[in-house]
Order: C-alpha cells, then structure tokens, then sequence
C-alpha cells in the first residue's frame, strides 16, 4: 500500500499535490488581484501547470523559481516522476470553444490515485476526452459557473467519470471581485451527493479511504498561503 497524498487548496483554482517529497501546482493566482487579500500559493513548487493563460490562473513568476519546471497548457503525456501527467483539451465554452477558445484538463497519477483538474471547462467534452478522464478518484470542479459549465453540469459530469471524491473551486466567495456564483449553488443540486465539509486548506488522501458514496469534500478556504 502506497502512503497518502498530500492535496493543497490555495484559493480560487489553484491546487497543490505533494508526493514523496515533490510538489505539483495547477493554476497559481497572485492573490491581490482576485480581490479578497490572499498571499500567492507558496514559492518553490517543482512543477507547474497552467490550464490557460488568464490572469487569475497564470501567476508563475509569483512561485516559481529557477528550478520549478513550468508546463503552460501542455496537451499529452510527460512525465515528472513521481508524477505522471496527461494534459487534454476541453472548451471553454457551451459552443464548442467558439466564445472563449479551449482550456487544458490536467490527468494526474500519483500514488494509488488518479486526479482530475478540469480547469475552467465551460462545455461537454468530447467523447474521447471523456474516456481519458473516466476513472479518476478526485476531481477539482470549477463550481462558480458563468466562465465554466453550469453547477449541475459540473456534477453531471463528475458522475459520468465516475469520481469518488469532487473538490469545488473557482467560486465566489466574499471579497472576489468575479461574478461567479457561490458554492451554495452546486450544493443545492447535489441531492445524491454526500458533503464534507473539511476544516483545512489541506487534506491527506489515500486509495483505501476513499469514499463509496460520491462525495463533495469541501475544503477550507486559505487565510493564508504561509
């Protein structure tokens, strides 16, 4: 049996997964600009990865350094041992990515576990996308809507892929400047969800303990990035 995963939530879309001594970050913010006063995620990850290049999702130069390696919507396989990583295309948009262009969904595989980070997704995937994320253990969904697929989308869409565990991020919460919604409006559709509201930014997750029963896990907003 491998150890735990180690998964940070530093605010808005921006998450951390820690293995074996290394660090993995998706979409890093700089903090002021969302509004609400947090720090930039911690400096110093190994590697980085960028979805798309929107202020709110591209602020590399606030935590990498001169040996973080930096992947900038990267579609395909690459390898960052102990992380294997596979970056795929999905739109940005209900159209076909016609409004808003295409993002890069992140597949990772670390451990016993296989992650999803949707990105801002803002439509259906395509069928052959689908069966690449089909399967992953814990999914971070963009649960604000407006810029991404409707809340109940986004849980029609974690069931399909058959997620254990959604992580909601990218929503409004007091002090962000973006009119997204609140994460109030995904819990009211989610009826034949179980949710957990956890009391950190931080959580330990392992194969063995994952839920039976698909379950939103709610983790705590950061006070700080420190």
């Amino acid at each position: 049996m491998k150890k735990a995963v180690k998964v940070r939530w530093w605010g808005h879309a921006c998450i951390e997964i820690v293995y074996a001594g290394k660090r993995l970050m998706i979409d890093p913010h700089d903090g002021g600009s969302l509004g609400v006063g947090w720090n930039p995620p911690p400096s110093g990850p190994d590697f980085v990865l960028v979805t798309h290049e929107h202020y709110d999702h591209n602020a590399v130069e606030k935590v990498a350094t001169s040996n973080t390696k930096v992947y900038r919507e990267h579609v395909g396989k690459i390898s960052l041992p102990p992380f294997e990583v596979e970056g795929v295309k999905v739109p940005h948009d209900e159209w076909g990515g016609k409004l808003r262009g295409e993002v890069v969904a992140y597949i990772v595989r670390v451990g016993d576990l296989h992650f999803v980070h949707l990105g801002d997704i803002g439509g259906r995937p395509s069928e052959e996308t689908i069966g690449k994320l089909h399967g992953a253990h814990v999914v971070f969904a963009p649960a604000g809507g407006v810029y991404t697929l409707h809340p109940k989308q986004v849980l029609e869409l974690a069931r399909e892929i058959d997620a254990n565990v959604l992580i909601p991020i990218h929503y409004w919460l007091p002090g962000i400047q973006l009119p997204l919604e609140p994460l109030d409006t995904l819990l009211r559709y989610a009826k034949k969800w179980r949710v957990v509201h956890h009391e950190s930014n931080t959580i330990m997750l392992s194969l063995d303990e994952l839920p039976a029963q698909p379950t939103i896990l709610v983790l705590k907003p950061p006070t700080s990035s420190r």
